[in-house]
């Protein structure tokens, strides 16, 4: 089934996101995993080398909302994540990053200040419920999205 296909039959979504690092490797991945009222799945994943467990978790999220950004979607979005600090940053923690200059109060710099500044657009465009779960712990849609992540984690990197 096509993106447009998938959200045109979809009044309701839940998405899992989920994100890695594996230090030793200096590799990442993120998985991520659209269900709609019907069971229906599409997925998405992706990798990148140089990078972080944060911005892994926080690229799941905003690849998933740029994905649903562009055609219509439903009214009723869940997104649900194992990634605390993601929830704490849509909690509050962006803006006062914002009012704080993008720096913590030791002074040292934000990581991966683009991705939480496209996050909070997305999460404003949209009428977006986000959710906590616990990582690893029998939820489905977790699991598939960590397996995703995983999987794009060990894929060869090519330069194009």
């Amino acid at each position: 089934m096509n993106h447009q296909d998938f959200i045109a039959q979809s009044d309701y979504l839940k998405i899992y996101t989920d994100g890695g690092y594996e230090a030793r490797q200096d590799k990442g991945g993120w998985g991520v995993v659209f269900t709609n009222q019907t069971a229906e799945q599409i997925t998405l994943h992706g990798h990148a080398s140089q990078t972080s467990s944060l911005e892994m978790e926080l690229t799941a999220a905003v690849k998933a909302l740029e994905w649903l950004a562009q055609t219509p979607y439903p009214q009723q979005i869940d997104l649900f994540t194992d990634s605390k600090i993601l929830i704490e940053g849509l909690g509050g923690k962006i803006a006062r990053y914002r009012r704080q200059n993008w720096l913590h109060l030791s002074g040292r710099p934000v990581a991966s200040r683009l991705l939480w500044e496209k996050l909070e657009l997305l999460t404003q465009q949209m009428r977006i419920n986000v959710h906590w779960i616990k990582g690893h712990a029998r939820h489905a849609g977790n699991l598939q999205a960590d397996q995703l992540a995983r999987q794009a984690r060990l894929k060869e990197h090519v330069a194009l």
